[in-house]
């Protein structure tokens, strides 16, 4: 039952391209980027609009690197397919993460960037990735701790009580607020080795170029996944929408940074 509320409030609302297409192998998966080398196979998964899957592609190269990107939405994957057009050694799938066989192990680097959020079992996830990295390769997962977010000055009184409503919207469907700390201890329980997990926050600066966009994202979940939490019984209308009309000022008027926690966690599949 958790498992399917999980998948119905896990769908991506509407405008929420524009958001992924903003994102950059170097600025949103940059562990990722320090591990790459030419000649890699790599397997993205939940790679969206392939944003950051082409920038994968990039950097593997053509001689030799392949690279994959999956995701259930048929509506991100039309769109990442227009990436690969022009890339002959990047290609993507509509498949779930459940989907990888263990005995396809082939990839020499498996990645999810902000996925497992979305799971309320995020440890099957994690085996079924695991599953598919060659002997000696790495699984490299960023996600969320969304207990560990700041901004400043402080959000408006609505727009906190917003966040935390959301919050408790997704624990109650089974989503982990704070994956991104709990990750190090699953790798370890699947049996991956050399785990580290680095930090590295998604810091937003009044001045900075993309400002706009980036600051914009918590107002554009109030306006979208608003609804869902509302229709859920966990915020009145009156409220969700105040708290996007505050946001919405703020971030035009008083807004100076936002600093999203994530953290990169990898560990090195083991022959056999």
């Amino acid at each position: 039952m958790t498992e399917s509320v999980a998948v119905h409030r896990a769908q991506m609302p509407a405008g929420t391209e524009r958001f992924l297409d903003a994102r950059s192998l170097g600025g949103a998966q940059r562990r990722v980027a320090e591990l790459l080398r030419p000649g890699m196979s790599v397997l993205d998964v939940g790679c969206g609009t392939g944003a950051i899957t082409e920038g994968i592609a990039r950097a593997v190269g053509p001689e030799g690197g392949r690279v994959i990107g999956i995701d259930v939405s048929r509506e991100l994957i039309a769109r990442a397919r227009e990436r690969a057009r022009a890339q002959p050694n990047l290609s993507f799938e509509l498949a779930d993460v459940a989907s990888l066989e263990r005995e396809e192990r082939r990839f020499d680097m498996v990645t999810a960037a902000r996925m497992l959020q979305w799971l309320a079992d995020p440890r099957r996830a994690l085996a079924a990735m695991a599953g598919v990295v060659r002997p000696g390769g790495v699984l490299v997962v960023l996600d969320y701790n969304h207990r560990r977010a700041s901004w400043e000055p402080a959000l408006p009184e609505s727009a906190a009580e917003f966040y935390e409503a959301f919050l408790r919207w997704r624990e109650q469907a089974g989503m982990d607020n704070e994956i991104a700390d709990h990750l190090p201890e699953l790798f370890a329980e699947l049996g991956l080795g050399d785990v580290r997990s680095t930090p590295q926050p998604e810091v937003t600066r009044r001045g900075e170029e993309d400002f706009e966009v980036r600051i914009a994202l918590w107002g554009q979940v109030i306006a979208t996944r608003g609804h869902q939490v509302v229709a859920d019984g966990f915020l009145p209308e009156s409220r969700r929408a105040a708290a996007q009309a505050d946001f919405e000022a703020w971030a035009a008027g008083a807004a100076e940074s936002q600093t999203l926690y994530l953290a990169a966690t990898e560990g090195v599949a083991a022959a056999g």
